[in-house]
């Protein structure tokens, strides 16, 4: 029997030491593995301990004119629909589409029919009626007839009145006037046409002066007030001065926001209602920091601020947008001086140690 066989019928007949050996081995594995576990916490730690690198500039605050800024559009002071208060033909049209009118002119001529000859005739009959009162009158002094008699003599002469009284209005009717000074900017009739009680006849808007309504906010209703003034930019580029003429006092239901007026001097007419206008009212200077608006950033409440940093400390400082102009937006709430982060501020957050380099850009 050879040596190697010798050695195997040896293990063989002591499992146990084999067994021993199985042991011993998975020990030293297990080991080695605690080992490696406990050196990758001490390689993370090491890592976390890296302080990022910003870029910070200083800057300034100015004094600059807090304004309210708002997007609405011209309309006339006031708009009339004006329509027809009898049925009858159209027998003259005296006012041009699109022309000046002023209050009392006349727009347009019904045909007035029998109403003329109706009211002739009513006019007679009062002559009778009121003969027939005195009449009653007398004889009831005198004891001839009773005081049921003049009452009912009374009550004709009434009715004869109250007729006379509606037929003038109605031949008033007949005649359509413009209520106020304004522009013809409709009209829906011509001569022959035969129209309803109720029917249109024009439309009559008054643009002097014309009006831009915005909505205002909540935060921003409270610095407003009646007579405040303002800069229109019309969608030409035209500015002209304005002032806040009406404040709404209940917000609407829907927007949660509030109803102005900016009303604008229009006596020649030249400005047209229904243009995009913006609208800027200027409040009181404030101490604000001009920044793009790429370095804002919102914290986990959703609050809009900027990053700073303060002796090497991230900090978020909510601020308020005082304007906006095509190369930056202007801010309050930074104080006088802070030191921005304008690059790298995504990928830190308040509280953050971080290494500050400060830019040599001006």
């Amino acid at each position: 029997m050879t040596r190697i066989q010798h050695g195997r019928r040896w293990l063989t007949e002591r499992p146990y030491i084999i067994a021993l050996f199985i042991t011993l081995t998975l020990i030293l594995w297990m080991a080695s593995g605690i080992m490696q576990a406990q050196e990758v916490p001490k390689k993370t730690a090491k890592e976390n301990n890296v302080i990022p690198k910003v870029k910070v500039a200083t800057l300034f605050a100015e004094q600059v004119s807090d304004v309210v800024e708002l997007y609405g559009r011209t309309e006339p002071d006031r708009v009339t629909q004006l329509k027809a208060e009898i049925s009858g033909k159209i027998k003259q049209v005296l006012a041009k589409r699109g022309s000046k009118v002023t209050k009392g002119q006349i727009i347009a001529k019904l045909e007035m029919n029998d109403l003329e000859a109706q009211l002739m005739r009513s006019k007679a009959l009062l002559s009778q009626r009121e003969i027939e009162y005195q009449g009653a009158k007398k004889l009831n002094a005198d004891g001839y007839q009773g005081q049921v008699q003049v009452s009912s003599a009374a009550a004709n002469l009434a009715a004869v009145k109250a007729e006379i009284k509606r037929l003038e209005i109605a031949i008033s009717y007949t005649v359509i006037r413009a209520p106020f000074d304004g522009i013809l900017n409709t009209r829906y009739v011509e001569e022959g046409d035969y129209v309803k009680s109720g029917d249109d006849i024009a439309m009559i808007a008054d643009l002097d002066p014309l009006v831009v309504r915005a909505f205002v906010t909540e935060q921003q209703i409270s610095q407003l007030s009646v007579g405040q003034s303002a800069e229109i930019s019309l969608l030409n580029k035209t500015k002209l001065p304005g002032h806040l003429r009406y404040i709404s006092s209940v917000a609407d239901d829907s927007t949660n926001t509030f109803k102005i007026e900016v009303a604008i001097e229009n006596s020649d007419l030249n400005l047209l209602a229904g243009i995009s206008s913006e609208v800027a009212i200027v409040l009181n200077e404030v101490s604000a920091m001009k920044l793009s608006p790429a370095l804002l950033a919102l914290d986990e409440m959703g609050n809009i601020g900027v990053k700073t940093v303060n002796q090497n400390t991230v900090v978020f400082t909510p601020i308020d947008v005082v304007k906006s102009e095509n190369d930056g937006i202007w801010l309050a709430g930074l104080g006088e001086q802070a030191d921005v982060i304008i690059l790298g501020q995504g990928f830190v957050r308040a509280g953050d140690t971080v290494d500050a380099i400060m830019s040599t850009e001006k």
